[in-house]
């Protein structure tokens, strides 16, 4: 009679253990199981959208995600606008007449603002040289093909200097807008 408890109690666990692992097993493969990717539609209009790279950085930074962007089919053309230590700024490349979404990729050689009145200390020099850059960037390509509505994408010092350029240009007919404006990086 003891060896027969014995054999039901071993029996109940054997099954109690094939039940929890067989859960555990379930779980495991739901949560690895690949899900698929529906189709997003990608609106076809002509507004380019501008990069701008962080502290040190170039459009090298930016060129991956925008090759993505194109192989993905959401563009046609990526241009690139070179802002020297002077604010000059030259474009590269050209925006065909029928582009969609066309990506502009925008490098500052005075990627660490370090051209400015302060002397290399960057953090204050967002509101005089780095605005400064982010404006003739657009401006030229604004100027080049009068594109009435632009979308920006920037990162870390790049986002800093991209808010100082709204903020000292808010309220000016260029900068009118009725769509939302996020940001996302540093919080001071």
């Amino acid at each position: 009679m003891k060896k027969k408890g014995i054999g039901i109690i071993s029996l109940i666990l054997i099954i109690i253990i094939a039940i929890v692992a067989g859960i555990k097993i379930k779980q495991n493969h739901d949560e690895n199981a690949v899900q698929e990717i529906q189709p997003v539609k990608v609106s076809s209009k002509t507004v380019p959208t501008f990069f701008f790279h962080g502290w040190g950085s170039s459009w090298h930074a930016e060129d991956t995600m925008a090759q993505a962007i194109k192989r993905a089919g959401a563009t046609n053309a990526i241009v690139r606008v070179n802002v020297n230590k002077k604010g000059h700024a030259r474009l590269i490349g050209k925006i065909k007449k029928n582009a969609k979404n066309p990506l502009v990729e925008v490098n500052f050689s005075d990627n660490k603002l370090t051209n400015s009145q302060y002397n290399g200390q960057y953090a204050n020099a967002y509101d005089s040289t780095g605005a400064r850059y982010v404006k003739n960037a657009i401006d030229l390509v604004r100027n080049k093909y009068h594109y009435s509505k632009i979308n920006i994408v920037a990162h870390s010092m790049g986002n800093l200097e991209v808010a100082s350029y709204i903020k000292l240009n808010a309220g000016k007919k260029e900068l009118s807008t009725n769509r939302p404006f996020s940001s996302y990086g540093w919080t001071l």
